[in-house]
C-alpha cells in the first residue's frame, strides 16, 4: 500500500494532463475531420514542428542545467545559410554538413564561456548571441534568399530511410539516443545534479563547468542540425528562417514538464510529448481554418499556463 502510494506521487501530474489533452484533442479532431488521424496527417504534422522539436532536446538539456539558450533561433538560420553558401561554391554536401556542425558547435562553446568568464546570466549572454547572429545572418545574405541549391543535396528531402523521410528519421534518432543517455550515462546525469545544486554538485566531485559546455555545445549543435535540415527541405536559406523559433523551443520543454524557474527539474520525454502537443495544436488550427496568426497567441498562453502548472506541481511536491 506504501509502495502503491509512493508511486502516485512519483507521476508527474503535468505530463499526465498533457497526455490527456493530447487524447482530448485527437479524438475531438477525429470526429471534425477524419482526415486527422490518418498517416499522412501524422507526417504533415511532424514535418510541420520538426525543427522546433529537434532544437527542443537539447534546450530540456540546458534548461535542466538552471540555465537557457536563446542562441538558437539565431543559430537556426546561421546554419542553414551557411549550409547554402558551401553548396553553391560548390562543396560536397556530405563534407559540407560537419563543417555547419562545428561551426554551430563553436557557437555554444561562446555561449558558455562568454557566461563562465564574464560571469552574466545565460539569458543574457545568449540573447545577445542571438541578435549578433541576425545581423550577421542579414549582412551575409544583404537580405536576400540563397537558392537554386545542388539537386543531389535537394533530392534527400525526398529520400526516405525505413519509410520515414530523412528529417523525420534524423528526429527519431535524436530523440531516442539522447532519451536513453539521459537515463544511462552519467555526463548526462549529472545534468540534474548541477541543475539541482550546483554547489553540492561542485563539492561532490562533478565538473560543473564541464557539464555546463557540454549542453550548451549540444543545443548549438541541435540547432545547426535543424538548419542543415530546413535547407534540405525548402531548397533554399534565408535570414528570416525561423522567426521567434527559439520561443516556441522553449515553449515546447516548458509544456513538457521542466521547469524555467528551477534546474533539474525536465525530461526529454516530456519534451517530446510537449512538442507533439503543439504540433498537434498547430495543426489542428490550420485543419479547423483558424488563422496562423493566433498561433503565437496560443504558444504564448501555454508558456504562461506551463510555468504556473508547474510551480503549482512544485509546491505540492514540497509539502
Amino acid at each position: 500500500m506504501i509502495s502503491f502510494r509512493r508511486a502516485i506521487r512519483e507521476i508527474d501530474k503535468q505530463m499526465v494532463v498533457l497526455l490527456f489533452l493530447i487524447v482530448v484533442i485527437a479524438t475531438v479532431m477525429a470526429r471534425r475531420n477524419p482526415f486527422f488521424l490518418t498517416l499522412y496527417n501524422f507526417e504533415v504534422m511532424a514535418q510541420g514542428f520538426l525543427f522546433e522539436a529537434l532544437m527542443a532536446l537539447g534546450m530540456t538539456l540546458v534548461i535542466v542545467s538552471g540555465g537557457i539558450d536563446l542562441s538558437v533561433g539565431g543559430v537556426f538560420p546561421f546554419a542553414a545559410i551557411l549550409m547554402a553558401l558551401l553548396l553553391r561554391n560548390g562543396i560536397n554536401h556530405f563534407l559540407a554538413m560537419p563543417v555547419v556542425i562545428a561551426a554551430s558547435a563553436v557557437v555554444g562553446l561562446i555561449n558558455n564561456e562568454m557566461r563562465r568568464i564574464l560571469n552574466i546570466p545565460p539569458m543574457i549572454v545568449t540573447m545577445a548571441t542571438l541578435l549578433t547572429l541576425r545581423g550577421l545572418n542579414l549582412a551575409i545574405t544583404d537580405g536576400r534568399v540563397i537558392s537554386r541549391l545542388p539537386s543531389a543535396f535537394v533530392e534527400l528531402s525526398s529520400t526516405r530511410i525505413l519509410g520515414l523521410p530523412i528529417p523525420m528519421a534524423v528526429y527519431l534518432v535524436a530523440a531516442l539516443l539522447i532519451l536513453i543517455l539521459s537515463k544511462k550515462q552519467r555526463a548526462l546525469l549529472h545534468v540534474y545534479f548541477v541543475g539541482g545544486n550546483p554547489t553540492s554538485a561542485a563539492l561532490s566531485g562533478v565538473k560543473t563547468e564541464r557539464v555546463y559546455r557540454m549542453v550548451y555545445t549540444l543545443s548549438s549543435c541541435l540547432a545547426g542540425v535543424a538548419g542543415i535540415l530546413a535547407t534540405m527541405v525548402y531548397n533554399s536559406a534565408s535570414s528570416n528562417f525561423g522567426q521567434g523559433i527559439e520561443l516556441r523551443v522553449i515553449t515546447a520543454v516548458a509544456i513538457g514538464g521542466a521547469s524555467l524557474t528551477k534546474g533539474g527539474i525536465g525530461s526529454i520525454e516530456g519534451t517530446i510529448l510537449g512538442s507533439i502537443f503543439l504540433a498537434m495544436i498547430y495543426n489542428a488550427f490550420v485543419m479547423s481554418g483558424v488563422s496562423t496568426y493566433y498561433q503565437d497567441v496560443f504558444t504564448g498562453v501555454m508558456l504562461v499556463i506551463a510555468v504556473l502548472l508547474r510551480s503549482q506541481v512544485f509546491r505540492q511536491e514540497s509539502h
